[in-house]
C-alpha cells in the first residue's frame, strides 16, 4: 500500500493518528484496528483485497 493512500485517509479523517511531524504520521494499532474493521463503505473491496498476513502484521497479530 502506498503511504500517500495512508496519508489521504488520515487528512479525510477517516483513519486517526499522532502527527509526529509534518510529513509522517504515527498511527497506534488500535486506530487501526478500528479502521480495518468499520472502513468507510466505498472503502471496503479495496481493504478487502489488502493480504491478510500484512493486515496482522500491522496490528501485531501472531500467525
Amino acid at each position: 500500500m502506498h503511504s500517500t493512500t495512508v496519508s489521504g485517509w488520515v487528512r479525510r479523517g477517516w483513519l486517526k493518528t499522532s502527527r509526529r511531524s509534518s510529513k509522517r504520521y504515527q498511527v497506534r494499532r488500535w486506530h487501526l484496528k478500528n479502521f480495518f474493521d468499520n472502513p468507510p463503505q466505498h472503502l471496503k473491496k479495496r481493504i478487502a483485497s489488502i493480504d491478510s498476513e500484512a493486515i496482522n502484521y500491522l496490528l501485531g497479530k501472531k500467525a
